[in-house]
C-alpha cells in the first residue's frame, strides 16, 4: 500500500479543460496529504522534416505556457505546495508512466462519459492506468450534482488484486474522514444470455452465504487497521461494473484493482477496471498488486 512520504503526486497537463479537472483533484489531494506536485507535459512533434526547427520552438513555447499556467493555478490556491515540472518529446502516457516510478499517485484527465467509451476516455488515460508504477487516478469532466459527493467505493472479489485496492481505499477513506463502501458481486447467470446456471434456491443461498463470508474476510484486517473508517459491505448478485457504477453516483472516489503491468493494456486492466473507468460517475483510482503478488 502506498504512502505519500517524500513522493509527489504526478499530474499530466496539456491546457485542456479535462486536464484542469485532473489538476484540481491532484491539488486537493496534495494539500490534504502535505505532498508536492510534479507537472508533466508531453509533446509529440515530427522527429525530422524541413520545418522541424520552428515546430520545436513552437512546441517549447506551448509547453512552457501550459506548465506556467498550471503552476499559477496551484499557487493561487495553495502557495505553499511545492511544484516541479517536466516536459519532453514523446508519448504523454509514457512520460507519465516513467514519472510514476518515483510518485505516490499519478493523475490524468479524460474527456467525459459516453457510450463510445474509448473515444471519450482517450488512450493516454487507459495507458497510464494500465502501466503506472503507482496507483493511477483518472478524472473526467463530470456534470455538477445537486449534493456534494461523500465517501469512497471499492470493488472487492477476494483476490490479491482486489486486496490491494481495498487497502488503498481504506487509506483514502481514512485520509478524507469519509465512509467506505465495499462492493462485492457474484453471479450465477451466463453473461451472454442472462440464463441462470443454478436453479436450486438452496444452492443459491449457499453461494450467497459463501460470497458474504468472502467479502467480510477481505475487509476484516483493514477494518482493524483503520478503526475510525465507517464501513458498509454490499454483497450483490449483479454485474460488477454495473454495481460499482451505480455506487459511484454519490461517491467522491471509486477504487478498483488491475492485473499488473506489461504489454497489452486491455488485458492488464481487465474488463471490470476498464468498464468502471468508462462508466463511473466520479474519479477512479486503479491499483495494481505489489510486485510478486
Amino acid at each position: 500500500m502506498t504512502t505519500a512520504t517524500g513522493r509527489p503526486i504526478v499530474v499530466g497537463v496539456d491546457g485542456a479543460t479535462y486536464t484542469r479537472s485532473a489538476l484540481d483533484w491532484a491539488l486537493e489531494e496534495a494539500v490534504r496529504e502535505g505532498c508536492g506536485i510534479m507537472l508533466v507535459h508531453g509533446r509529440q512533434v515530427p522527429v525530422q522534416g524541413p520545418h522541424i526547427e520552428p515546430l520545436m520552438e513552437a512546441s517549447d513555447a506551448v509547453a512552457q505556457r501550459v506548465l506556467h499556467a498550471a503552476k499559477q493555478r496551484i499557487h493561487g490556491v495553495s502557495p505553499g505546495t511545492q511544484v516541479t515540472t517536466a516536459t519532453g518529446i514523446g508519448s504523454p502516457a509514457m512520460l507519465l508512466v516513467d514519472a510514476s516510478e518515483d510518485a505516490w499517485l499519478v493523475v490524468v484527465g479524460a474527456r467525459g462519459r459516453g457510450t463510445v467509451a474509448s473515444a471519450f476516455l482517450g488512450s493516454t488515460s487507459i495507458d497510464v492506468a494500465a502501466r503506472a508504477h503507482c496507483p493511477a487516478i483518472v478524472v473526467r469532466e463530470l456534470p455538477a450534482t445537486s449534493s456534494a459527493p461523500s465517501g469512497v467505493v471499492v470493488g472487492s472479489d477476494g483476490s490479491d488484486r482486489s486486496a490491494a485496492a481495498v487497502g488503498e481505499a481504506f487509506r483514502e477513506a481514512d485520509s478524507r474522514g469519509a465512509p467506505l463502501t465495499v462492493v462485492h458481486t457474484w453471479s450465477i447467470e451466463l453473461a451472454d444470455t442472462g440464463m441462470t446456471m443454478i436453479e436450486s434456491d438452496e444452492a443459491r443461498e449457499r453461494i450467497a452465504e459463501s460470497e458474504s463470508r468472502l467479502a467480510h474476510q477481505a475487509v476484516a484486517a483493514w477494518a482493524e487497521k483503520y478503526p475510525d473508517v465507517p464501513v458498509r459491505t454490499l454483497v450483490l448478485n449483479a454485474h460488477p461494473v454495473e454495481a460499482l457504477a451505480d455506487a459511484s453516483r454519490d461517491a467522491e472516489l471509486v477504487v478498483v484493482g488491475s492485473r499488473g503491468r506489461g504489454g497489452f493494456r486491455g488485458l492488464l486492466l481487465g474488463s471490470v477496471s476498464q468498464g468502471v473507468l468508462h462508466h463511473a460517475h466520479c474519479p477512479v483510482m486503479v491499483v495494481r498488486p505489489e510486485e510478486g503478488t
